[in-house]
């Protein structure tokens, strides 16, 4: 480690190689942010964290108090042990509530692309349908109606009974059940989605990773893209939403960031946002890049390419988790004019303004509802920074609010469910399905 360093921050974090809890700071050197960490095992370690020092500090300061909706009270599925993240549960030092909970119905899938977090390989069976009613019960007893469920896999339109999934979470009394896909069902059947949008679907949050043939080859082991342009236009059809899941890799697809938010601008009536997702080392990642990416490189390039729509310090971190977590802006219409919301409020109006209930795509879209309704719909735009071992900060991982959900019906924050070693061992095993703390609930519609 170099002694030209400032100490930013301190936490705990894992070494990669054993997955043991370890000591590390969080260090400025040469204008950037890196963790630094040693294992007394493996060593010393270092790993880039944020281009700009200086945008790291404006981002950390940006903490928002750790509220909960009222109808929420704070519940402890497992007990501390062995501490941070090898007790998630949740557990009683977790300190925020959840605001979007998935669920795995399916560990299958019709692709097997080269970056994956899943990692999947030969798949064990579905949960039953039965097991999956419990799971929504869980969330509905331990965080409430008001979260938001995302359906997710490998890739849950190989379910044959999809429809019956989401008539039964609706039936439970949720109100917004998304479906997380790769578009291949959707973009084959236009009858498919509206069957699912009969069932009660809110949207789907589609695999969108740019606008050439050649990145969906890399990327997903295919091309794509005219499955992808079909899903969308059958989402059109149906009148169901789309939000675009970019996943970013440099070489690959860093220079499309633009490309694919003017085509979402020029598509508003049927996406309402983009999520761009840094690639991170979780599961599968069988392709070479030469430099890894984090949050604030995606905002300095996306800023870059928007043709001068966007300034970094437009996209500002989403209180429903922490702040290095996730970021966001939301893009508004006002007299003809794209502008992005932040601009129209302080950080004061944002902390007065924001909304616990609100997942991640929603915060700044739900705050302009409410103090600007005559700009009408925009189109939110999040950055996301998944963690995985060598990355991860246990401070962070306290205050996540995006959880998977297991079939014992525990609740696991979506970085610590993910994290697997450097020979893809994972953390956490899939579904929860080793070392069940307490049997399932049984779902009363």
């Amino acid at each position: 480690m170099s002694d030209h360093s400032t100490v930013l921050d301190r936490t705990d974090s894992l070494c990669p190689v054993c997955l043991k809890t370890i000591p590390a700071e969080m260090v400025e050197r040469g204008g950037k942010v890196f963790l630094d960490k040693t294992c007394p095992q493996h060593g010393p370690q270092s790993v880039y964290l944020w281009p700009d020092a200086n945008q790291y500090r404006w981002f950390q300061a940006f903490s928002m108090p750790p509220w909960r909706p009222p109808s929420w009270k704070p519940v402890v599925q497992t007990e501390t042990s062995a501490g941070c993240p090898l007790d998630c549960g949740l557990c009683s030092i977790h300190a925020k509530h959840p605001t979007v909970a998935e669920i795995e119905v399916t560990l299958r899938c019709n692709l097997r692309c080269p970056v994956c977090f899943m990692a999947a390989g030969d798949a064990p069976a579905d949960p039953s349908m039965e097991t999956i009613a419990s799971m929504f019960a869980a969330i509905r007893r331990d965080s409430g109606l008001q979260t938001a469920v995302q359906l997710t896999g490998g890739e849950p339109t190989v379910r044959k009974d999809l429809p019956e999934i989401l008539r039964l979470g609706r039936d439970l009394g949720f109100c917004a059940i998304e479906v997380n896909t790769n578009g291949i069902v959707i973009g084959g059947d236009p009858g498919y989605i509206r069957a699912l949008k009969q069932a009660g679907i809110s949207g789907i949050y589609l695999q969108f990773d740019g606008l050439t043939r050649q990145v969906y080859q890399q990327i997903r082991g295919a091309d794509l893209l005219e499955t992808k342009l079909r899903a969308v236009e059958h989402c059109r059809l149906a009148g169901v939403q789309a939000v675009l899941a970019m996943t970013v890799i440099w070489g690959i697809n860093h220079d499309q960031l633009g490309d694919v938010l003017r085509f979402a601008l020029e598509n508003q009536d049927v996406i309402a946002g983009v999520a761009y997702q840094p690639a991170f080392s979780s599961g599968r990642f069988d392709v070479t890049s030469e430099r890894s990416l984090t949050m604030g490189d995606v905002v300095l390039m996306l800023a870059a390419q928007s043709g001068g729509l966007l300034d970094p310090y437009d996209f500002w971190p989403l209180g429903c988790s922490h702040p290095l977590c996730s970021c966001a802006t939301y893009i508004v219409n006002d007299h003809g004019n794209r502008v992005p919301f932040t601009r129209y409020l302080t950080p004061e109006e944002y902390v007065q303004s924001f909304d616990p209930e609100s997942p991640q795509g929603s915060v700044f879209a739900d705050i302009a509802a409410r103090r600007h309704p005559e700009l009408g719909p925009g189109l939110s735009v999040v950055v996301m920074n998944y963690m995985d071992a060598m990355t991860v900060d246990v401070n962070r991982l306290k205050e996540c609010s995006m959880v998977e959900v297991m079939e014992d019906g525990r609740m696991i924050p979506f970085c610590a469910y993910q994290l697997s070693d450097r020979h893809g061992k994972r953390l956490y095993p899939a579904l929860g399905r080793v070392g069940s703390l307490r049997p399932p609930e049984k779902a009363h519609v």
